[in-house]
């Protein structure tokens, strides 16, 4: 299992917050003190401490909170808050993210050149003319060097094979697979206005969209690799 962090998100601490409010016991240990957490359109909503809390744990252990069933939520937060808890550290609140910059920039005008003066004109004198060469102005043909009775090659020496790439399908090379994953990672940011307004079309359409983040993580290598590394099992 991959235990690299997950990116948390508002979508993710809002789902954990819901859960923990709907049980008795655990609603009960969610104090006044509070996170204020970015959402995408650039607005902010406070959350307990302790859900953030609970959330950071679950993307620490490399799960995502956002497809984490129900009752492994609830499990985690009663271990973390009620059977054995411990004081919650300084909490920073999570960067908001950065939108794309979709202004383009201005055209910089083009300085019209300066008139330059006019040069005042000056008589040439006629040159004389110049006697007759008398000798072949041709350099004379200088031979290759000889060796052993042979003309010595100076071409080129041929440009060396390229090795063949190590890995074969079904592996995903590094650079493509960091491309995938961008692009797959960016449509979860996109979809998550909607998600967070209810649509259960957007919420099943991130699903999937995470299961194939995984699938396509597992399969990336990196273009030297013999085999499949163990860090890239999702």
């Amino acid at each position: 299992m991959n235990n690299e962090p997950k990116r948390t998100s508002f979508m993710r601490y809002s789902r954990v917050n819901e859960i923990l409010r709907s049980d008795n016991a655990l609603s009960r240990r969610l104090s006044k003190k509070t996170v204020a957490v970015c959402k995408p359109d650039q607005t902010s909503e406070d959350f307990p401490v302790e859900v953030v809390f609970v959330t950071d744990e679950i993307h620490k252990q490399g799960i995502d909170a956002y497809t984490m069933p129900k009752i492994e939520v609830i499990r985690m937060a009663h271990r973390l808050l009620v059977a054995n808890p411990q004081p919650i550290p300084a909490i920073v609140a999570p960067p908001a993210p950065q939108p794309k910059a979709k202004a383009a920039q201005a055209k910089k005008p083009v300085a019209a050149k300066a008139a330059k003066p006019d040069k005042p004109k000056v008589r040439r004198r006629t040159p004389a003319p110049k006697a007759p060469a008398t000798a072949d102005p041709r350099p004379a043909a200088v031979e290759p060097p000889k060796t052993g009775g042979k003309t010595e090659d100076r071409s080129p020496p041929p440009a060396p094979l390229k090795m063949p790439p190590e890995y074969v399908r079904p592996f995903v090379p590094y650079v493509p697979g960091c491309a995938m994953l961008s692009n797959l990672q960016a449509v979860l940011t996109l979809l998550e206005p909607y998600v967070a307004a209810g649509d259960a079309d957007a919420k099943e359409v991130c699903q999937k969209v995470n299961e194939l983040i995984d699938d396509i993580h597992r399969r990336t290598v990196l273009p030297s690799a013999k085999e499949e590394p163990t860090t890239t099992a999702g």
